[in-house]
């Protein structure tokens, strides 16, 4: 009897455990503090011209690097504004001590796109008119995988949403495009920003920190309806079937139990 017992509590674990194996990993920041992003691919700016990170980094000013995209409903805006928020409470001023470089992700995002996003930002920003040091860049599937991958950025793309999983947060990076610190989530203390800008100015690097996994992306395990349905279905025979199991160990061992006082 105990012997059913065990096997089939081994059942009742190996069930989830199969079903979180056909679960696509999250996508989050692999922390590579103290390596460098490639400097020379091709991107193009808001303006429509082509750049290199390098070319963008001319003034030899730190800078923070978002990855995102302009069509996201998700935290895409979130982290930015974020982000925003928390420099327009800091001394140094972007253009004239940072540079703020957005990335983005999708290579369908055009120029144009990036002008309307730079410019709500800069307006978000409220310090001046002037747009200098905010980059807002597109690329080709190439350069973003390339870039992403240093960065640490883990990122996917779901056909049937049309819409791309990723981690939130940004990362500081020195004027040589050396990584010097992560910052993860959505909320962002200023005071740690402007430590972490002079650290990157200087060309130091900071710790690696706790990796919140905050995932943005609207579709779960799985984007379309029917797939939810799916994998709702596939969580509610899992639960059954634990709570079947699971009564029915209970029942036999009550009854073991009880065959034994008997004796």
């Amino acid at each position: 009897m105990r012997t059913a017992a065990a096997l089939l509590l081994a059942l009742v674990f190996a069930i989830p455990r199969a079903l979180w194996a056909q679960t696509p990993p999250v996508p989050h920041y692999v922390q590579r503090v103290g390596e460098r992003l490639p400097l020379d691919l091709p991107w193009t700016d808001e303006a429509g011209q082509n750049v290199t990170l390098r070319t963008v980094l001319g003034k030899k000013m730190p800078a923070l690097i978002v990855f995102g995209y302009f069509k996201c409903p998700q935290l895409c805006s979130l982290v930015e504004r974020g982000a925003v928020d928390s420099l327009r409470e800091l001394g140094p001023s972007v253009g004239k001590d940072y540079d703020f470089i957005y990335l983005s992700i999708d290579p369908t995002d055009t120029a144009e796109d990036a002008r309307g996003q730079r410019a709500t930002s800069a307006r978000a920003y409220g310090r001046a008119d002037n747009l200098t040091g905010w980059h807002y860049l597109t690329g080709t599937p190439d350069s973003i995988r390339r870039t992403a991958d240093a960065a640490g950025f883990q990122y996917r793309f779901d056909p049937a949403s049309r819409q791309y999983a990723h981690p939130a947060g940004f990362l500081v990076i020195s004027p040589d495009g050396t990584i010097s610190r992560y910052f993860l989530g959505l909320d962002f203390q200023p005071g740690e920003i402007a430590a972490a800008l002079r650290r990157a100015r200087r060309g130091e690097t900071g710790p690696t920190i706790f990796n919140l996994v905050l995932e943005c992306f609207q579709g779960g395990r799985g984007a379309s309806r029917k797939e939810r349905l799916i994998w709702d279905g596939l969580w509610a025979a899992v639960a059954l079937t634990v709570l079947a199991v699971g009564g029915g160990i209970g029942w036999m061992l009550w009854t073991e139990h009880r065959q034994g006082g008997h004796a």
